[in-house]
């Protein structure tokens, strides 16, 4: 499924990778698992991996400044989700269940629905994007994983690595917009981050649909373009939504 350059259509539907595209919870549980088995049967696997992304977020910005090594940020995200439940793991277990994760992210498989949600958006007219934080290679392996390089094109993918900002910094909202041929208005992001995907969206000028499977509660008092837990109707919804903005 491949969009047609030569149309060139100007309203595009970007989409956050991790935890929007596939489920993260799904390698993470099973690195656990693996390396911590009396943990992964006595603590909430859900509950664990909030912990995990919450640390994650908070220390994204010490690293994307600089201020921490990958590797470090990586180690102390996993120590600090286990401390939040009253476990001590020292940094060889984070190490561990860190390559553990990283491995199960390259037999990583698309949500249900995803692929039916791009046609049927591709078909009405609508560019098709990604937009992710992390690193430029480690992002890409994800994309390849899934197949999503053979359907978004290259020139649609922007990852913080390489672009040198990050979500929610508008300034990324606004490069994408340069590079896409977009304009603000024009463009919806699809993504689970209340603060990284809504708030960074909205405050580029962007409408948010935001990708809520586990019932996360709002960072503020702030209405998305929609909200939704699957991808069932998706692409529908956001037709119907932008007729009716017309």
């Amino acid at each position: 499924m491949n969009q047609d350059a030569s149309l060139q259509p100007r309203k595009a539907v970007f989409f956050d990778l991790d935890d929007t595209l596939y489920d993260q919870l799904v390698p993470f549980r099973n690195a656990v698992a693996e390396h911590l088995p009396e943990h992964a049967e006595s603590l909430p696997a859900d509950g664990l991996f909030r912990a995990f992304r919450r640390h994650s977020d908070l220390l994204w910005e010490p690293y994307a400044g600089g201020e921490l090594p990958l590797e470090t940020m990586r180690v102390m995200r996993l120590v600090r989700a286990f401390a939040d439940f009253g476990v001590t793991i020292d940094e060889r277990i984070s190490v561990s269940v860190q390559e553990a994760y990283e491995a199960g992210q390259g037999r990583i498989r698309f949500l249900p629905g995803v692929e039916a949600c791009f046609s049927e958006l591709a078909r009405s007219g609508y560019r098709i994007g990604v937009i992710t934080n992390g690193p430029e290679q480690h992002q890409w392996r994800k994309i390849r994983a899934l197949g999503l390089d053979r359907i978004v094109p290259r020139e649609m993918v922007f990852i913080s690595g390489a672009v040198g900002l990050t979500k929610p910094d508008p300034r990324l909202f606004e490069h994408v917009n340069r590079l896409s041929g977009t304009d603000p208005e024009q463009c919806i992001f699809v993504g689970d981050s209340w603060e990284n995907d809504m708030l960074g969206a909205r405050n580029a000028g962007w409408r948010g649909v935001w990708f809520n499977p586990r019932g996360n509660r709002p960072g503020e008092d702030y209405a998305p373009h929609l909200i939704v837990s699957d991808f069932t109707d998706l692409a529908a919804f956001i037709i119907k939504s932008e007729e009716q903005c017309l």
